[in-house]
């Protein structure tokens, strides 16, 4: 796995997702942790915690899902100041 070389951090969230569902398919084709922490070259806590989320809601437990915040989230203007605030900038 050659490829693989580095901080996986740094891949794609798609290849993220990949990278944790053949993971978990060598877990499941009766691989140990360590040999596939070492295949992957990822450590045993993200073997672990990709396996018990896999045990707990299968693949859509592994896909990749949306980073950072949600759209509105912690926002510090309400939407009328907001409205304000657009309104003084077209003004």
């Amino acid at each position: 796995m050659s490829e693989l070389v580095g901080d996986a951090r740094q891949l794609s969230p798609s290849a993220q997702e990949a990278l944790r569902l053949r993971a978990v398919a060598a877990l499941v084709a009766g691989r140990t942790r360590e040999d596939v922490a070492a295949v992957f070259q990822v450590s045993l806590k993200a073997v672990d915690n990709w396996w018990a989320k896999w045990l707990a809601g299968g693949r859509e437990a592994l896909v990749a899902r949306p980073r950072g915040r949600r759209v509105g989230e912690h926002q510090v203007l309400d939407a009328v100041e907001q409205q304000a605030v657009r309104q003084a900038v077209l003004d």
